[in-house]
């Protein structure tokens, strides 16, 4: 409503200030034609009577009340472009001035009635400017009847000029009513307009999404003969879409994980302040419940890359005894102040293990945190034991327990035993699904018993390694570990990127892999190792023929953080969300930086990332921009170290604005580290068609190609989907002629 006034008051304002506009040079033309007819007038009396009258004198008084008038029109104009209030008055009261000064000079019985008019143009102009006009010209009237002996026709002109001023409010207050319905009716009509735009938009996109399900509807149907192929489909989709989701919040949970870890644990980048210790209290509460969300999404996104992608299982030596020890310290805090108790019992002599020991902490950890949010007292119990020939890890809780009609389902993914609205215990039922995936990876089972009101017992079980030798307890706390070289040739990984000599590490557990950071040190690695194998990795297409080593040469394409940002000329990538050391860490590599370009379109996330960089103390300049177009200007005018470029902006994004800046001399070796909530390195590779080649000096021996033929067929499987392609058109046609029928 506020709004409206304002736009009203403004509106008026400007209709007053044009109808001043109008009025002077109304003023201005009638006066100056009233001049030019008395100036006429005047020379056609004299020369038409000059005989009979002699000499006709100037009518000076007159064409001197006109010459002012028009000065007075000419005045309103000047001052009307930088005053308009006053302006307004100036033209107000001097034509009422005028007409009082006509009426003292002149003494014509009809002169009074010239003010008729008056109230109406002050009422427009000045508001209860009628009632001033109407009173001084009364007034005045009256005066001069009574002082000089006016023949003014004073009953008459009063009456007159009390209708007149009746009138005129009346009129004025009608049209200002009449304009705010107006103005009023135009506002709730551009409303209305809007809100139709909205609704039909609206509907345009919910007609476009019924299109698109009725056309997956008929293709879903068309397709049933390739059910298979089509319910691998739905689940790949499903799995995209849980990740595409918890990327996209990742950015909003950045804000708040990250502020609120500037708050806690760098409060002096704020200032010299007082926190008071309930504050401190409040703040500490939001950075824990945020990093609990940024966990809940996490499993969301490890459960929908263990569905879709697989994962890698690093295995190794490790001693049960030390990963239940290291498993209860991350947990005891979650046993202070509350009335469970946390018992462990581990069998003496347990083997040794191959596992992952990520992994498995994982799982254990899973287990003791539902157990100690469904008990709200009594005890949880960790048991180890070996038994035939596996080793099974329990966690026996005493809490609510689960019904025996749910127990078959406890293990699918989102499934939670208590879906009511009241629930006490959050959580997005991940866990267990998750911890069944990595016991299953490591070719265990797990299982769960429970008897509702009494408490549960979730239990998993590992195979013992069949060349199992018992280890002494003088040996309980430390897993001998043989030097790589003893046991096998290593393989030589080439690429600049860590992560890709680890997962081909964990990959393999009969070789030791060793990371090569360029091609040109491969002859010396590779002289010194003694490699079984070398694995050159680059993106699709890339061939390296001089390569000439007596090691089977592989050149393969995993995805790379290096050549893709090599391939998009950035220095690094990072993931939203990202914490203060990931930042630092990226920036402390590219040496000497001074000023830094924050480019984001959410003011709060370029806010939270300053704080970050203030919170480092390196002194650094931090600038901000909100599109790639801003981005583009101030790197060109304040020419900064290094930019922290969004992915997504309005307009050009933030790959556009890399490409630019390369293709400007003065911009190219500007270093560029990317900020996305997605996975770059997968959007890079979904473009490419991956490869393998292998190649070996002195060429492969008939045996040595049956070996790779076999591994090959048996790791790759067959799509006919392009073969089928004929048959689905076939099918399609058939739909479009028999909508009702079968195929």
């Amino acid at each position: 409503m506020g709004q409206l006034d304002s736009d009203i008051d403004t509106n008026l304002e400007d209709l007053r200030r044009q109808l001043t506009d109008h009025l002077a040079q109304l003023v201005i033309i009638v006066s100056g034609l009233l001049i030019w007819i008395e100036l006429f007038w005047w020379v056609i009396l004299r020369g038409a009577f000059r005989l009979r009258l002699g000499h006709l004198p100037l009518p000076v008084t007159p064409l001197s009340l006109l010459a002012g008038l028009m000065g007075i029109g000419w005045v309103v104009r000047e001052v009307l472009g930088v005053r308009p209030g006053l302006a307004r008055h100036i033209l107000a009261w001097a034509l009422t001035a005028v007409l009082l000064a006509t009426m003292v000079l002149l003494s014509d019985p009809w002169l009074p009635f010239l003010g008729l008019a008056l109230p109406f143009v002050t009422s427009l102009l000045v508001p209860g400017g009628g009632f001033v006009t109407s009173a001084v010209i009364a007034v005045a009237t009256i005066g001069l009847v009574q002082v000089e002996g006016r023949p003014f026709p004073v009953p008459e002109f009063l009456i007159a000029l009390f209708v007149s001023t009746v009138l005129a409010w009346v009129t004025v207050r009608r049209l200002y009513t009449a304009l705010d319905w107006v103005w009023t009716a135009q506002q709730q009509s551009m409303e209305m307009l809007e809100e139709s735009r909205d609704r039909q938009g609206e509907l345009n996109r919910t007609l476009k999404s019924l299109d698109l399900t009725n056309y997956v509807l008929r293709r879903t149907q068309r397709e049933l003969v390739f059910a298979k192929q089509q319910a691998e489909e739905a689940r790949r989709t499903k799995e995209q879409f849980a990740a595409s989701v918890s990327h996209e919040l990742r950015t909003p949970l950045n804000l708040i994980l990250g502020f609120s870890e500037i708050i806690c644990l760098s409060s002096e980048v704020y200032g010299d302040m007082e926190w008071s210790p309930l504050l401190r209290r409040d703040i500490y509460r939001i950075y824990q419940s945020a990093r609990h969300l940024m966990e809940m999404i996490d499993d969301v996104l490890l459960l929908s890359s263990l569905e879709a992608a697989g994962f890698d299982l690093d295995k190794g030596p490790t001693q049960p005894e030390e990963l239940v020890q290291e498993t209860v310290d991350v947990v005891e805090g979650l046993f202070r102040d509350r009335s469970v108790h946390l018992k462990v019992e581990i069998a003496p002599d347990l083997p040794v293990l191959q596992v992952d020991r990520t992994r498995i902490r994982q799982v254990l950890l899973n287990l003791l945190k539902n157990a100690v949010s469904f008990s709200e007292q009594g005890s949880v119990r960790l048991e180890v034991k070996p038994q035939h020939k596996e080793v099974v890890f329990s966690v026996h809780d005493t809490g609510t327990g689960i019904p025996a009609d749910q127990l078959p389902r406890i293990f699918e993914a989102f499934y939670q035993v208590d879906r009511s609205l009241s629930r006490r215990h959050g959580g997005t039922g991940l866990g267990l699904t998750i911890s069944k995936h990595f016991v299953e990876a490591h070719g265990g089972r797990i299982w769960v018993e429970s008897e509702e009101g009494v408490g549960s017992t979730f239990s998993f079980a590992l195979p013992i390694p069949d060349d199992y030798v018992p280890l002494s307890r003088l040996q309980e706390t430390r897993v001998p570990k043989t030097s790589p070289l003893m046991d096998s040739p290593p393989i030589l990984v080439v690429d600049p990127d860590p992560a890709v000599a680890a997962r081909i590490d964990n990959h393999f557990e009969q070789f030791h892999v060793i990371q090569v950071l360029d091609s040109d040190q491969l002859a010396e690695q590779a002289l010194q190792h003694h490699p079984r194998a070398i694995v050159l990795n680059a993106p699709p297409g890339a061939r390296n023929e001089s390569v000439s080593l007596r090691a089977p040469v592989i050149e393969c394409s995993l995805p790379s953080q290096s050549w893709v940002a090599d391939d998009l000329g950035l220095a690094a990538c990072l993931t939203k969300p990202f914490t203060t050391a990931q930042l630092l860490a990226e920036i402390e590599h590219l040496g000497d930086i001074r000023r830094v370009l924050i480019v984001d379109d959410d003011l709060g996330f370029c806010q939270m990332v300053e704080r970050m960089l203030q919170a480092s103390g390196r002194g650094l300049d931090v600038y901000s921009a909100y599109n790639g177009a801003d981005a583009l200007r101030i790197v060109r005018e304040q020419q900064p170290d290094l930019l922290l470029l969004d992915q997504i902006l309005p307009g050009l994004d933030g790959l556009e604005v890399v490409a630019r800046m390369r293709q400007a001399p003065e911009l190219a070796d500007t270093s560029v580290i990317l900020m996305t909530a997605t996975s770059l390195v997968a959007d890079a590779l979904s473009d490419y068609s991956g490869s393998m080649t292998i190649r070996y000096r002195n060429g492969l021996k008939p045996l040595e190609v049956l070996r790779c033929l076999t591994a090959v067929i048996d790791t790759l499987q067959p799509n006919y989907d392009e073969d089928l392609a004929p048959l689905k058109s076939y099918a399609n046609a058939q739909s479009t002629q028999n909508p009702g029928g079968a195929f």
